[in-house]
């Protein structure tokens, strides 16, 4: 399966931001204005795979950082997963990504984490021991979440994710810890 991914285009946003309501957490998104403004960063983009009607299928959500790739958000439609969209959307991105690729995983036993977990192993990502609780992302979330990083094509080490820890807070969830 021959998958395209190319930059989003603003005109699609709301879509997109209506995939990450239903595909994540409230507290792991931002909110509708956050999100628009954040499309102005410069090491944030936004890559869409669309469907031969030109529809979106899904999106990667990345930050290129000093030293890695961070994919922020990773979702397929509800209706297209298990199609093998998902593997060819990622499998293609990370054919293309020229530095170490990381991302975040809920730390938790529960069936859903694990089979994320599953995916992410199966597509060649490692998964580490290090971790942290992830801020919330807007004023109304409930809770931190316990995340786990996992990191393509080599595990993650201890100085790797100390300086991507400190990355992300002061430049993705502007925290200074």
């Amino acid at each position: 399966m021959g998958i395209e991914l190319t930059d989003l285009e603003v005109k699609d946003f709301e879509e997109i931001y209506n995939l990450m309501n239903v595909s994540f957490q409230k507290e792991e998104i931002r909110t509708y204005e956050n999100g628009v403004k954040q499309l102005s960063e410069p090491n944030y983009r936004i890559l869409v795979s669309k469907t031969n009607n030109d529809e979106i299928a899904g999106f990667i959500a990345q930050w290129d950082l000093e030293s890695v790739i961070f994919i922020e958000h990773f979702a397929v439609k509800k209706e297209l997963r298990g199609s093998g969209i998902g593997s060819a959307m990622l499998k293609a991105y990370l054919n293309k990504a020229n530095k170490l690729v990381v991302l975040e995983v809920e730390d938790n036993e529960m069936e859903i984490g694990k089979r994320r977990i599953g995916f992410y192993q199966r597509m060649g990502f490692f998964l580490s021991d290090f971790g942290y609780l992830q801020p919330i992302l807007r004023g109304d979330g409930k809770k931190e979440i316990p995340l786990k990083l996992m990191s393509f094509p080599e595990e993650l080490s201890k100085q790797g994710f100390l300086e991507f820890k400190t990355d992300v807070f002061t430049e993705i969830y502007k925290i200074t810890r």
